[in-house]
């Protein structure tokens, strides 16, 4: 069965873009940007939202669509799913955990922390480059 869409968010700080929001999942002990599966029914914007407020507490203002990852799967060569990646700003609110030991917390984006996945430093990365203007990508794991 082929997984789900999904729809990520780049919290930056401010418009100086120079830190950003992660997430220390007690379910996935690595920081990862507040994310996951698009819905039956939900756009990836709506998803957007929703995770974003199920993972963080925060309320949001999305201030743009970056683009999207065509994910390849790295057996087969083919597109295992598509994942939409979109900026925003933190509207109010205070971090709640999502789950029980889930951490959040601010990074600079020139130092992000060492337990992080691949894809998420390469999205805190497009963020800053894309800014402005969509990008269509594709995204191999690496080995």
């Amino acid at each position: 069965m082929k997984p789900k869409d999904g729809s990520f968010v780049v919290l930056f700080k401010n418009d100086k873009r120079d830190e950003v929001f992660l997430i220390y999942r007690s379910d996935s002990p690595i920081w990862n940007l507040p994310g996951g599966g698009i819905e039956t029914g939900e756009t990836p914007k709506e998803a957007a939202y929703r995770e974003t407020e199920e993972e963080t507490g925060f309320e949001i203002k999305i201030t743009n669509k970056l683009g999207k990852y065509k994910n390849i799967d790295v057996k087969t060569g083919g597109i295992w799913n598509t994942t939409y990646l979109f900026e925003g700003r933190v509207l109010s609110g205070e971090f709640i955990p999502e789950f029980e030991g889930c951490k959040g917390k601010w990074f600079k984006t020139s130092k992000l922390p060492k337990e992080i996945k691949e894809i998420t430093r390469v999205r805190v990365s497009d963020a800053l480059i894309f800014s402005g203007k969509q990008f269509d990508k594709e995204f191999k794991p690496q080995k």
